[in-house]
C-alpha cells in the first residue's frame, strides 16, 4: 500500500510538471504573411530554384528577432533554407497549404494555416514575433555636483562578476539616467578634476525613479597668479596667459616662471592645497638694459624713443631695454631726424643727429608763387585767384551727354596750387623711400595710393608747419582750365595735345619729368596727361543746373576722384573735363598727385 502511494505521488508529480514545462514556454505568433506582387526574386536568374519536377521553387522571405533560432516544416513538400541581408529565405515547393514553425524554448505553431496555396515562382513575406522573458526595469538617475565636473558613471550589478560598464557622462546639469533591471549595483564617478565617489544601490521599484545624489570633493584649488608689466605666466612649463591668470591647480607642487621679451626671467615654486584658493602674486623679470648718450646738431631737440618722451638733447639714457629702438628728434625750424639703434647689455651707445633746417618763402601772392624747401629739394606753389565757372562739360568741347560730367555752376575762393605734379625727388626728401615704378627724381611718383597720399601730406605738414592737403575737384578743374585767365582751351594750356601733355602718341608708355611741356594761362604744368592725379573728393554725379561754393563732394563714397588722364591715355581722356575714379588704396604706376594750399 506503502508502495503504490509512491508511484501514485511520483505519477502526480510528474504530471505537474509537463504541465509546468508545457504552459511555462514563451511563445511566438506569425504576425502577418502574404504574397508580395512586385518581388520578383523568384523568377530572378540569380536566385530561382528548381524542384525534382521542373517547377520553380516559392520564396518566403522570413523577418523577426534570432531567425537562425527557428526550423520549419511543410509537411511532404521539400524546402531549402537561406539567409540573405539579415533575413531568411525559405524555399518550398509549389501547393504547400501550411507550416509548422518551431524554436527551441518556445511553443510550436502545429500546421499553421497559410489562407492561400503556395504558387511556383512567387514571393511572399512572413512576419514572426516572439514574446520575451519578463525583466522588471527601474529608472535610475545620478545628479552630480558641481554640475560643470564632466562626471563620467561607471555601474557594476553587485551580485554578478561582469565587468564595470559606463553608465554615461553627465549632461550640462549633472545628470544622467538609465533604466536598469532589478539587483543590487555599485558605482564609481570619476572626474579629472575631482575625488572618485563610490557607492551601492538597490533597484525593485518599477514605479519610482531612484535619484541618487553624489557632490565630488575637488582635487585643485582655484588659483590666481598675477605679474607686473605684463609678464607671460608659465605653470609647469606651460604658458598660462599674460600679466594675470585664474584657474584650476590640482594640489601639489609647481614651478611657476614669469617671462617677457628683453628681460630675465624669475623662477618661484608654489604649493597647491585641495579646496584652498589662493591670490599669489609672482615676482615680475628683470630688464636687461644698455645705455644711449644721445646728442643732436644743433642741441635742444625734444626726443621720442618708440613713442616715449625722454626730454631734449643732450641726454644720457641708462634704461632702454635691449633690442632694436626708433629715436626720433624734432626742434622747431628743422625737419625730423630719426635712426633706429639696437641696445645691447652694458654697452654704451653715443649717438649724434643732425638736424636739416627747414627753408621756406611763406610771402603768399607773389606773381611767381610761393617756393618750399624740405631737406634740400624744392616745389613751388602758384596762386590761384577765387572765381566763378561752369565745371563739367561744355558745348563744343566734346560729349555733352554723359551724366558725371554735365556742367554746374561753383565759385570758389581763392587758393594755392602745386606747379607740379609731386616728384619722387620730393616725395623721397619726406618719405625717406621711391615706391615708384617709373623711376626717375623729376618724374611723377606714382603708384602711391590716395591713402599713400594723406601719410605724406601730414608728414609734410609737420615738417613745414603748413597745412598742405589735396586739391578739391572743383579746384583741380578751375586751375586746369586756367582760373580767370582761362582762353577755354580743351586741354590744359592749348587746344593741341602734343603741347602741353604726354599721352599715348607721344610718352613711349613712360612718365616724364615735370614741366617738360608748355605750362597753362597760369603757368602750371602737366595738368593734361603725364599722370592722373588724385583729387580729396569722393566720386559722384555733377547735377546738372546746381550752384556750389567751395564744393567738396559727397560725405562718403566708395572711390575717389582722380583727374587729367595719363601717359597711356588716349587724346579723349586728356579733356580738362574727363573724370575718373579709384579706390582709396589702389595703387597703379599711372597716378600721382598735386599739392593744394588755402589761402
Amino acid at each position: 500500500m506503502h508502495h503504490v502511494k509512491h508511484i501514485f505521488m511520483m505519477t502526480w508529480f510528474l504530471f505537474i510538471a509537463g504541465i509546468v514545462s508545457v504552459f511555462g514556454q514563451l511563445k511566438f505568433h506569425v504576425a502577418s504573411f502574404g504574397e508580395d506582387q512586385f518581388d520578383l526574386a523568384a523568377r530572378d536568374e540569380r536566385f530561382k530554384k528548381i524542384d525534382g519536377s521542373g517547377s520553380l521553387y516559392a520564396i518566403i522571405k522570413v523577418s523577426g528577432d534570432d531567425l537562425k533560432e527557428y526550423n520549419f516544416n511543410f509537411g511532404n513538400m521539400n524546402h531549402l533554407v537561406e539567409e540573405h541581408n539579415g533575413k531568411l529565405w525559405v524555399y518550398v515547393q509549389k501547393n504547400a497549404k501550411m507550416v509548422t514553425i518551431m524554436r527551441k524554448g518556445y511553443t510550436t505553431i502545429d500546421k499553421y494555416d497559410l489562407h492561400t496555396t503556395i504558387e511556383a515562382g512567387k514571393t511572399y513575406v512572413m512576419q514572426l514575433s516572439a514574446q520575451g522573458p519578463v525583466i522588471y526595469t527601474q529608472m535610475v538617475m545620478f545628479q552630480v555636483k558641481p554640475a560643470d565636473s564632466k562626471a563620467v558613471v561607471t555601474i557594476k550589478n553587485a551580485s554578478s562578476d561582469g565587468e564595470e560598464i559606463m553608465l554615461g557622462m553627465v549632461d550640462a546639469s549633472g545628470s544622467v539616467a538609465k533604466n536598469l533591471p532589478y539587483g543590487t549595483y555599485t558605482y564609481r564617478i570619476i572626474s579629472e578634476n575631482y575625488n572618485s565617489s563610490e557607492g551601492r544601490i538597490t533597484l525593485n521599484n518599477q514605479n519610482e525613479t531612484h535619484r541618487e545624489e553624489v557632490t565630488l570633493r575637488p582635487r585643485f584649488s582655484q588659483i590666481t597668479l598675477t605679474v607686473d608689466g605684463g609678464a607671460e605666466i608659465w605653470v609647469n612649463g606651460e604658458k598660462k596667459g599674460t600679466g594675470t591668470w585664474t584657474g584650476p591647480l590640482n594640489a601639489g607642487a609647481y614651478s611657476v616662471e614669469c617671462r617677457r621679451t628683453n628681460h630675465r626671467s624669475s623662477t618661484q615654486s608654489i604649493t597647491v592645497e585641495e579646496n584652498v584658493p589662493r591670490t599669489i602674486a609672482l615676482t615680475p623679470p628683470t630688464p636687461i638694459v644698455g645705455k644711449l648718450s644721445l646728442l643732436s646738431t644743433p642741441l635742444g631737440a625734444s626726443i621720442k624713443i618708440d613713442g616715449k618722451d625722454y626730454g631734449t638733447t643732450p641726454r644720457n639714457i641708462s634704461d632702454l631695454l635691449i633690442g632694436k629702438h626708433t629715436i626720433r628728434l624734432n626742434l622747431e625750424g628743422y625737419g625730423e631726424a630719426s635712426q633706429t639703434v639696437e641696445v645691447k647689455e652694458k654697452e654704451n651707445i653715443e649717438l649724434n643727429l643732425n638736424m636739416t633746417r627747414i627753408s621756406a618763402n611763406t610771402e603768399f601772392g607773389a606773381s611767381g608763387g610761393s617756393t618750399f624747401t624740405v631737406n634740400n629739394v624744392s616745389f613751388v606753389m602758384m596762386p590761384v585767384e577765387g572765381g566763378t565757372f561752369q565745371m563739367g562739360v561744355k558745348l563744343g568741347q566734346g560729349n555733352d551727354d554723359d551724366d558725371y560730367m554735365k556742367p554746374i555752376s561753383v565759385t570758389l575762393n581763392s587758393y594755392y596750387i602745386g606747379q607740379t605734379v609731386v616728384t619722387q625727388a620730393l616725395w623721397t626728401a619726406v618719405m625717406g623711400s621711391n615706391p615708384s615704378y617709373c623711376k626717375g627724381d623729376l618724374h611723377p611718383v606714382d603708384q602711391v595710393s590716395w591713402n599713400d597720399c594723406q601719410k605724406f601730406i601730414l608728414k609734410l605738414n609737420k615738417l613745414t608747419g603748413q597745412k598742405f592737403r589735396l586739391p578739391t575737384e572743383a579746384e583741380w578743374e578751375y586751375a586746369a582750365r586756367g582760373g580767370k585767365l582761362s582762353k577755354g582751351y580743351k586741354y590744359s594750356g592749348s587746344n593741341t595735345l602734343d603741347d602741353v601733355a604726354w599721352y599715348d602718341k607721344n610718352s613711349d608708355n613712360t612718365t616724364h619729368p615735370v614741366a617738360t611741356k608748355l605750362p597753362n594761362e597760369l603757368g602750371i604744368y602737366d595738368m593734361s596727361g603725364n599722370v592722373y592725379e588724385w583729387c580729396q573728393d569722393w566720386f559722384s554725379s555733377l547735377s546738372y543746373g546746381s550752384t556750389q561754393t567751395n564744393p567738396t563732394g559727397p560725405s562718403s563714397g566708395i572711390i575717389r576722384v582722380n583727374r587729367g588722364g595719363c601717359w597711356g591715355c588716349n587724346a579723349r581722356d586728356c579733356r580738362i573735363f574727363e573724370r575718373g575714379g579709384y579706390k582709396p588704396n589702389g595703387k597703379l604706376p599711372n597716378i600721382g598727385f598735386r599739392l593744394a594750399l588755402s589761402e
